[in-house]
């Protein structure tokens, strides 16, 4: 078996070039070719979890920076100082769990 590359080099020759600079829209039925593509496409539950997350991020940056009230915070001191103040567990998981 005789393996030559003459036919390989002579068929690279004769393909040309297909670029959006010189993109020819008269080809003729002779010169057509068979071109692979590559199509590049999100997964649309991957964006929606990206701005779900986003928005859940700004909304907790929102709250945390926010500031209490001079009346809350002087009703919490005297809550803790008369050992009055009761934790709600249900309002901690919560908050713990983003609901």
């Amino acid at each position: 078996m005789k393996i030559s590359n003459n036919n390989i080099i002579k068929n690279y020759t004769e393909l040309r070039l297909h670029t959006k600079e010189n993109f020819s829209p008269s080809v003729t039925s002779s010169e057509k070719h068979s071109f692979d593509a590559v199509i590049i496409q999100s997964n649309p539950r991957q964006i929606e979890e990206h701005t779900f997350a986003k928005a859940v991020s700004r909304q907790l940056s929102a709250e945390v920076s926010s500031i209490a009230s001079a009346e809350k915070i002087g009703q919490l001191q005297k809550q803790i100082s008369e050992q009055t103040y009761v934790v709600d567990a249900h309002a901690v998981a919560s908050r713990m769990l983003l609901v």
